[in-house]
């Protein structure tokens, strides 16, 4: 009999994604639509908390955005990719305001997963954390 307390066994499988935002409403938005598939989601306000909680948590993939107070989204890539190599096979996934081409090759050598334009297109969102993931 079951009393809608997720077994062990399924919460083990469940995948944690990383949220780095620094707007308030769109983290909120983001770990709903994230927690409603399935995924277990965790904030972090702006970098440098979030490579706080990259070591806490060890997160399955990372979503963040790039402009943001203290450390951006691009430093704190920057810093996983030289300083922690443990992290280089986390899948990371920019989401920005910053569309033009230019922005986006200016972070293409350091290996994000995918680079998603604001306003989030949600049905993307979802059909690229699966991909990242290596979800069917």
């Amino acid at each position: 009999m079951s009393f809608g307390i997720p077994s062990y066994s399924s919460q083990k499988n469940k995948c944690t994604i990383l949220v780095i935002e620094d707007e308030d409403a769109l983290s909120a938005l983001l770990r709903d639509e994230l927690t409603s598939c399935g995924y277990r989601v965790v904030l972090a306000r702006d970098g440098v908390d979030g490579l706080g909680q990259i070591q806490n948590v060890e997160p399955d993939l990372i979503i963040c955005d790039r402009a943001m107070p203290q450390m951006t989204g691009t430093q704190l890539l920057e810093r996983l990719r030289g300083a922690y190599p443990q992290y280089s096979a986390v899948p990371f996934i920019f989401m920005t305001a910053m569309t033009s081409s230019h922005d986006k090759e200016s972070v293409r050598g350091l290996g994000p997963f995918a680079y998603l334009e604001k306003p989030l297109d949600f049905s993307l969102l979802r059909q690229t954390v699966k991909k990242a993931l290596g979800e069917p």
